[in-house]
């Protein structure tokens, strides 16, 4: 073109750029100079242009996002990027418990049977939830002896779910691929069982086992591998001959799985019989079913941005646990109902423990793991994964909760919102905060960071004024005399009459007169301020002998002595630290000699605790002046010899649980270990 002197831009992106680049472009040539580029038919064709420009310029770049696990949409493009990596992502989960079940048979019923199975996938029902009734089964046939009229079956494994069964005959011309699919997507794979028949004719079956350990595969293994297809169902194949067992053709394979549900079925406490036969089709009258612990473990299939996080790491793992990294990537991937991991080597430990790596999982639902669940993760999990010569074990986490307490200032001039509505949004601002910055093991508390959340929480907001306490919950034994450790591991603040330690709710206790009484217990004041040290500034000159120490100040009985040590006061031994000091001095007097002075230091790292209740005009009663102790160095609090009989019940805590609240000078408060 003669008169081209603009050039195309092709940056642009936005439908309305790329069809203002195009006009540019066009009335700069001498060709459509007289063209009206708004109402003239030309403006259609620019419009097509930009449109196509546009529409390709999108889809490339969804194409592009699509090509890397960071950046892609669709889950098969994500489950594709994992398998190039080996990653599985995990299925539903069914949810698990454990029971003991007794079988006694009635006088209608065979009582001459010794011995008694319980089969494999037996039935039953868990209370319903929500209106809903779930099925659970046994996972493998257990065998137990009549004893004093009983068969007791211990430690039994129960999921829920539905059992299914599904054939298929290998037949390269119809399915060349030898791939078949599982027409569910709510699928428990971790339940998935492959047998290999020989034909039709040949009942001769081989068990295959689903493949985890590549380095251990030969072309002889009876193994098979399961990934998630486009459907989100799933889909399992056997080795081809080199890497795995290749079935032949004819042979006919058998495929049971656990039809699940997930997480719906959790906290289920309440079983009963189910199964049509009953037990061992010979038993169902006096089926008695005590659980162990409620239902948990259950989970949904994992979503897009967890497999675009774990995948990564789980490659790194290579199915070994070795760095802390393995064991958290490992767990949270098989135990999705697992939230976090906290992992410390044992030289990390307080006290120290060579040869044992420490584990703390923390679940979704803030729970602690039972027996069964630790067992389970122990020997399904790390057992075969972990150095040989490292013991794990498995550690509840320990709980510390904040408590804020304060003010926040806002101007009503800059809002037409209530104060009600004001803080109902610092409430939700204080829930942002909490479900981003904290409830995991790596999470560090931030006192600015917080007061960030509430105050940018309302443009009307001017401020906020807060203290930080700490909170432990203490389980607390009935009708048992039972002294109690709480550790905070942080420093501690110590109280004054207006901020210090309380407990919540009441406990009856007896007074010294043997009268019930619904007590709290509480810092006592300025308790912590004994003569810790006396330190030297001058030592003096010419003393013959020990020189009299004299302490004064607001508090009783501290006493010390002075050591001498050629002519000179060397050093000055307490005694005695006495008590409720707030101030002190010491003087130096006798002895021969001149000169001497020190410097008194007041205890303050110890406090004690009391027990108190009011009477009905309101009048405070101590009732023990020796409850317990503070460490405020180290964050720990000694209850002494407590014997209750009752915790008042409230809607606070759960049953039995006194709760200790103190303040700390932190404003920031990390991790250590499982807290």
């Amino acid at each position: 073109m003669s008169s081209a002197n603009s050039t195309l831009r092709v940056t642009e992106l936005d439908f309305n750029g790329i069809k203002n680049n195009l006009k540019t472009f066009l009335r700069a040539q001498s060709e459509f100079q007289d063209y009206d580029f708004e109402g003239s038919g030309m403006s259609v064709l620019l419009d097509i242009l930009a449109y196509n420009t546009h529409y390709m310029g999108y889809y490339l770049n969804v194409t592009a996002n699509e090509m890397f696990l960071d950046t892609a949409q669709l889950r098969q493009s994500v489950l594709s990027h994992a398998k190039l990596i080996g990653y599985v992502p995990g299925s539903v989960r069914s949810s698990k418990a454990s029971v003991t079940i007794t079988v006694t048979p009635s006088t209608v019923e065979d009582n001459d049977l010794n011995i008694l199975t319980l089969d494999k996938y037996t039935k039953f029902a868990g209370q319903p939830i929500d209106g809903a009734s779930y099925n659970f089964l046994t996972t493998y046939s257990n065998t137990a002896f009549k004893s004093n009229g009983s068969f007791v079956f211990n430690n039994i494994n129960l999921i829920q779910g539905e059992p299914v069964t599904i054939q298929y005959f290998v037949d390269d011309d119809r399915n060349p691929k030898r791939r078949y699919t599982i027409p569910n997507a709510n699928v428990d794979i971790s339940t998935i069982s492959i047998s290999v028949q020989e034909s039709s004719s040949n009942t001769y079956t081989t068990q295959y086992k689903l493949a985890t350990d590549i380095t251990e595969i030969t072309s002889e293994s009876n193994i098979f591998f399961v990934e998630e297809n486009e459907e989100l169902s799933y889909t399992f194949y056997f080795g081809d001959g080199v890497i795995g067992k290749k079935p032949v053709n004819g042979n006919i394979v058998v495929c049971t799985y656990v039809d699940s549900v997930g997480d719906n079925a959790d906290n289920i406490s309440v079983f009963a019989l189910a199964s049509p036969g009953g037990i061992g089709n010979l038993y169902r009258d006096n089926v008695r079913i005590v659980s162990a612990n409620s239902s948990s473990a259950g989970s949904s299939k994992e979503t897009i941005e967890q497999i675009r996080f774990r995948a990564p790491y789980h490659y790194t793992t290579q199915n070994r646990a070795v760095t802390t990294l393995d064991y958290e990537t490992l767990i949270t991937k098989d135990y999705p109902n697992v939230e976090s991991v906290s992992v410390w080597g044992g030289e990390d430990n307080d006290p120290i423990v060579y040869g044992k790596v420490y584990l703390s999982l923390k679940t979704k639902d803030n729970l602690v793991l039972s027996n069964f669940e630790k067992d389970n993760i122990k020997n399904e999990l790390i057992k075969n994964r972990n150095v040989l010569t490292i013991i794990p074990e498995i550690i509840d986490p320990d709980y510390v909760y904040i408590t804020i307490r304060g003010s926040v200032n806002y101007n009503p001039g800059l809002t037409s919102l209530s104060s009600n509505e004001i803080s109902q949004r610092v409430r939700a601002a204080i829930v942002d905060y909490t479900e981003r910055e904290l409830n995991k093991f790596n999470s560090t508390f931030r006192k600015s960071k917080f007061q960030y959340y509430i105050e940018t929480a309302d443009n009307s907001i001017t401020g906020s004024d807060i203290a930080v306490y700490l909170q432990k919950r203490l389980p607390v034994t009935l009708n048992e005399t039972k002294n109690y450790l709480l550790k905070y591991n942080m420093p501690l603040k110590k109280g004054d009459f207006n901020t210090k330690l309380e407990s919540f709710p009441q406990f009856t206790v007896n007074d010294n007169d043997g009268i019930s009484r619904n007590v709290f217990i509480e810092e006592i004041p300025q308790s912590f301020t004994g003569v810790d040290s006396i330190a030297m500034i001058n030592p003096g000159k010419n003393y013959i002998e020990s020189p009299t120490v004299t302490i004064t100040g607001d508090g009783i009985g501290a006493s010390a002595r002075a050591v001498i040590v050629n002519g000179r006061v060397d050093r000055i031994i307490i005694i005695d630290k006495g008590s409720n000091y707030t101030r002190a001095s010491v003087s130096i007097t006798g002895g021969g000699g001149s000169e001497a002075s020190a410097a008194v230091r007041l205890e303050a790292r110890f406090g004690n605790l009391r027990t108190f209740y009011f009477k009905t005009n309101g009048e405070k009663v101590i009732v023990n002046t020796n409850a317990g102790s503070i460490d405020y160095d180290i964050g720990s609090i000694s209850i002494n010899s407590l014997l209750t009989s009752n915790l008042i019940a409230n809607s606070l805590y759960e049953e039995n649980i006194l709760s200790l609240v103190v303040p700390t000078g932190n404003e920031i408060i990390r991790p250590l270990r499982n807290r």
